[in-house]
């Protein structure tokens, strides 16, 4: 049977590398799937969880360790979040507030997201004094993946925001820096064995092998930060 992995959207795409190098590492197939934190931890809660390991927010999985649903967690690195445009539109400059003010400003439409990081940048976006001025050309959506598509499809010059990793997996848009450290959230995320699995050892083989060099540089690549990237 293959190890049942659960991902959050952020740890995705790193996890999918690291399961594919990690396979013949362990001697174990490994699934990968995916859903929101929240349901995850819910199905947790529930006990109606498909998974053998799972990657979440740092506090989600040290709550659920808490409780007793999750053990063994390591830590995977911190995603924060930055600016996206269509691909090969032009590019502002995001990394200061000055810039990112003037970026706000001239952008044909601003896109953020529905969930807690849109919603900062919404307070953000008013503490610079723009909350009207970008009330017209401002488009929300539920998740980054479908903010990525309608951007990809425009042919202005949108500016749109998101978590790191979530803009370098998406289709014809370009990651463009991060915001500036006065208003970055840098979510730490984490990976942990779920308490009670049947391939507890295969398991713990797994969340070793993301310990190592090998899966620290793909997560990188993907946009989870750590210490040494």
């Amino acid at each position: 049977m293959p190890l049942r992995i659960l991902s959050a959207g952020s740890t995705l795409h790193g996890a999918r590398i690291c399961a594919a190098l990690a396979a013949p590492v362990i001697g174990s197939a490994c699934d990968v799937a995916t859903d929101h934190g929240h349901n995850i931890r819910d199905a947790l809660h529930s006990g109606d969880v498909n998974a053998d390991v799972v990657l979440l927010p740092a506090d989600m999985v040290a709550a659920l360790t808490a409780k007793n649903l999750l053990q063994q967690s390591i830590p995977l690195g911190t995603v924060g979040i930055g600016g996206v445009v269509r691909e090969g539109s032009r590019a502002p400059l995001i990394a200061t507030m000055a810039s990112l003010r003037d970026a706000l400003v001239t952008a044909d439409a601003v896109l953020l997201t529905n969930a807690p990081t849109g919603e900062h940048l919404m307070d953000a976006i008013a503490k610079l004094g723009l909350r009207d001025a970008t009330a017209a050309k401002l488009l929300r959506f539920n998740t980054s993946t479908k903010l990525n598509i309608a951007l990809a499809a425009r042919s202005d010059n949108a500016l749109g925001f998101g978590p790191e990793t979530e803009i370098r997996a998406g289709k014809g848009v370009t990651w463009i820096g991060d915001v500036p450290d006065e208003i970055q959230i840098a979510l730490p995320y984490a990976a942990a064995i779920v308490t009670g699995t049947a391939q507890a050892d295969d398991a713990r083989e797994f969340l070793g092998f993301l310990e190592t060099a090998q899966a620290r540089e793909a997560f990188a690549k993907t946009g989870v930060r750590n210490s040494t990237s």
